[in-house]
């Protein structure tokens, strides 16, 4: 899943999403679509329109008025660049697709305080190297395995069977002077001659790394907590309205709350510090 595919879907939790489709026309100021069947000319008239893939993409526009009869919106603002007909678009009636990126952001903020996901990274050997900066992102690094760089057959490596995975003894963890840290090898311990040009293989837990665009990919296990976590707080923004949105926010809060237990996630290996 990706942060639009999430944020739609968190739309459709609150029962704001009210179209999702690509037009059939378009003007640098208005946009048709056969999906926009509403029978009264007001009444999408300040909802929230947003285009997430294609031509155009990215650029957020608040409905000026509707023309039923045409199935065309109507904004008050033009396009900076103008979508095609295959741009992708929604309307929210609640929200705007901002309001959705800083309820997400928000809670992807609180996962990477407790959500650690495995990574692997892949480095060559270099004998008369000890020293190796530690790949980016890394908060854990739990292992160290060796690697034949021209083969896959490890059984039939002599080297290889006979050291696998390096002993945790064998290596540490060090800040280097500019701040950045480093993988060490004690010489006394082994001998990296013997494994020069060979690769070795990370494995280790890093923070989720997700950037702010609509493609960046959430991780799997994130999805649940990220989508209810933002239905309830979009959802507290309207508590003081009426029971529905109070019953919503409950009801959100109720599924993210024990996810918050299930995401944290206990770090091993040495810590990267």
């Amino acid at each position: 899943m990706n942060k639009i595919t999430l944020i739609k879907a968190a739309a459709r939790s609150l029962h704001d999403l009210i179209v999702d489709a690509v037009p059939v026309s378009l003007t640098g100021s208005s946009v048709m679509a056969n999906a926009l069947i509403q029978p009264l000319p007001r009444q999408l008239q300040g909802k929230y329109f947003y285009s997430y893939s294609g031509a155009g993409t990215g650029q957020e526009r608040i409905i000026g008025s509707l023309n039923p009869s045409k199935r065309e919106i109507l904004f008050t603002e033009v396009f900076g660049s103008i979508p095609s007909v295959n741009t992708q678009f929604f309307l929210t009636e609640y929200w705007a697709k901002s309001d959705y990126d800083n309820a997400v952001e928000r809670f992807i903020g609180k996962a990477r305080l407790e959500f650690l996901e495995e990574k692997v990274a892949t480095g060559a050997i270099v004998g008369s190297q000890y020293e190796y900066p530690v790949p980016s992102g890394f908060k854990y690094i739990s292992t160290l395995r060796l690697v034949p760089s021209s083969t896959s057959d490890y059984g039939g490596d002599d080297k290889i069977s006979r050291i696998f995975e390096i002993p945790t003894r064998y290596w540490r963890i060090e800040r280097n002077v500019g701040g950045t840290y480093l993988i060490t090898f004690d010489a006394r311990l082994i001998d990296l001659d013997e494994f020069d040009d060979y690769n070795i293989k990370i494995q280790g837990q890093v923070k989720p790394d997700i950037t702010a665009t609509d493609n960046a990919v959430i991780p799997e296990d994130l999805e649940e907590y990220l989508i209810s976590g933002s239905c309830a707080l979009l959802a507290s923004q309207r508590i003081g309205e009426n029971q529905e949105w109070r019953t919503k926010f409950a009801m959100f809060r109720d599924d993210f709350k024990p996810l918050e237990d299930y995401i944290h996630r206990y770090g091993y290996g040495r810590k990267v510090e």
